[in-house]
């Protein structure tokens, strides 16, 4: 008998954070993961910055030009930000391990070491309530350059799981192919695309139907399945992001989602959810990307890394020097000595047989 593919359910989770207050959007994660984990889902996808909230809808709805408030914008991402590890991650983990499911849920992360320095992150949490990973965006978008710093390679992983190898990227990192060859080089079966709320006046149509195919065709081009998990904006984020009646009647309440999850074909199996809050499920099997993976397997036979290849530093930046640069350079270093000696010997070897020959 030849291997079992069992089939188990995955969720994305479309919700509204409650706006800058870590606290109260965590309570509502955790009765969403728990909602999931009802559902029978192993693995649960959360929106893009969903602790405390995304910016974007902040930044948007302002018809005058923000900067002048962002002082007062940042000290409040600030204060409610996530350390890995803290009192708020523990709480995360622990209903993760109370819901017997993966959790990939957005943070704002703040930095343990340097404050002040925020980064958008993914936490990665297993199924026993303990922090895998954070992947920390490595591009910022639009307005997200004003607040959050760039990660690195080193943050950049595949995750293992009793299920599949889980990876997840942040929003317009969808548009980078170099990103997702990557993710797909180290074996991700099941990904987590997260994206913040675009909702519907405040962003025109084609936004929403970019985030789709983005991540469609990752899943298509990959084979892999895709939980695509969507923010949306409801009344209190309007209300806080607004600062007039014309700037909260130009923003649809409870829009901007479209959750959904995706097949290796590209195919939805579940989802979009474009409106309200909600827990899109799909039961899956590894099995079903089999059959596309005959024809055009990019990390297979359906490649030439003879010809194309992808430079990878998973090296993390430091005050004191990349990592992985100052590895290398030892290593180059190393190489030349091996060189020098070698050419050393050579010249010795060389004037032993002119010693013996005069000798001769």
């Amino acid at each position: 008998m030849g291997d079992s593919y069992p089939r188990f359910r995955v969720a994305a989770v479309q919700a509204a954070s409650v706006m800058f207050d870590r606290e109260r959007t965590i309570d509502r994660a955790i009765r969403l993961i728990e909602e999931a984990a009802d559902k029978g889902a192993a693995i649960i996808g959360f929106p893009e910055l969903f602790v405390p909230g995304h910016t974007n809808v902040w930044y948007a709805a302002k018809k005058s030009n923000p900067l002048n408030a962002q002082g007062g914008l940042f000290r409040e991402l600030v204060k409610n930000s996530v350390r890995v590890p803290s009192a708020a991650t523990a709480r995360l983990c622990a209903a993760a391990r109370k819901s017997h499911a993966h959790v990939v849920i957005g943070i704002t992360e703040l930095d343990a070491l340097y404050s002040g320095t925020l980064y958008l992150s993914q936490l990665f949490i297993s199924d026993a309530g303990e922090i895998a990973g954070v992947h920390r965006k490595l591009v910022m978008t639009a307005s997200e350059k004003l607040v959050y710093s760039s990660g690195d390679g080193s943050t950049f992983n595949v995750y293992d799981t009793p299920h599949a190898r889980l990876s997840g990227l942040n929003c317009g990192e969808h548009s980078h192919d170099l990103f997702k060859h990557a993710l797909l080089a180290m074996g991700t079966q099941v990904h987590v695309a997260a994206w913040p709320s675009f909702p519907a006046r405040l962003f025109a149509p084609d936004q929403g139907e970019s985030v789709q195919f983005r991540a469609r065709q990752f899943a298509h081009g990959g084979q892999i399945f895709v939980i695509q998990a969507c923010g949306i904006t409801d009344a209190q984020n309007i209300e806080v992001c607004c600062d007039n009646e014309d700037e909260k009647n130009a923003i649809d309440a409870d829009s901007g989602g479209g959750s959904a999850i995706i097949g290796p074909n590209g195919a939805y199996l579940a989802g979009p959810l474009y409106r309200g809050e909600g827990v899109v499920v799909a039961d899956i099997s590894l099995e079903d990307a089999l059959r596309g993976r005959q024809f055009q397997n990019v990390m297979g036979h359906y490649t030439r890394w003879d010809v194309l290849s992808l430079n990878f530093n998973r090296g993390k930046l430091s005050p004191f020097g990349n990592d992985a640069g100052s590895a290398a350079a030892a290593s180059g270093l190393a190489s030349e000595l091996a060189g020098t000696n070698r050419a050393l010997q050579a010249i010795g070897d060389r004037l032993d047989r002119l010693l013996d020959e005069k000798n001769r």
